[in-house]
């Protein structure tokens, strides 16, 4: 593919010709950098339930460095409502990621346990299997039983 620069608003790929506004470049790299900064408290790494579960203190580190504690009550919490085998496979915290594509106030949890926990938490059936949309009173609901086993992901 060949890049041919036109004028400064104009750029022809190979057949194609797009047209792009300084605007929407700048307005794009204002919303990755809103976004990044929104998410600096999601983890670098999750952990499994089971190894939190046995540790005395159990935390993660957010992409900013920073140590953020979990609540053993909530990890308990997580253990019960999940089948056996279950507990050592599902990875905390638990991600609840922005859902733009119905519109406003849709939230998301991707992952067939991720799903399972969340909906019996809730008390509600998923539209999928590895795929559960949650409106914000749902979202809610998740957050204030599980403040510190649970992050939220913002994406557009």
């Amino acid at each position: 593919m060949s890049l041919r620069k036109v004028s400064a608003k104009t750029i022809i790929c190979s057949t194609r010709l797009f047209s792009i506004r300084m605007t929407d470049i700048f307005n794009e790299r204002a919303m990755q950098g809103l976004f990044t900064s929104m998410n600096q408290h999601v983890p670098t790494k999750r952990r499994s339930l089971e190894h939190l579960l046995n540790e005395q203190d159990p935390c993660y580190q957010g992409k900013d460095g920073s140590s953020y504690k979990l609540d053993p009550n909530e990890l308990r919490l997580l253990a019960s409502l999940l089948d056996i085998e279950d507990v050592p496979r599902l990875k905390v915290p638990l991600l609840i990621m922005t859902d733009t594509s119905y519109g406003d106030g849709y939230w998301k949890v991707i992952g067939k346990i991720e799903v399972k926990v969340i909906s019996r938490l809730i008390g509600r059936e998923p539209e999928k299997e590895d795929e559960m949309r949650i409106f914000y009173p749902c979202l809610k609901e998740v957050r204030d039983k599980l403040p510190t086993a649970t992050n939220t992901v913002f994406s557009y």
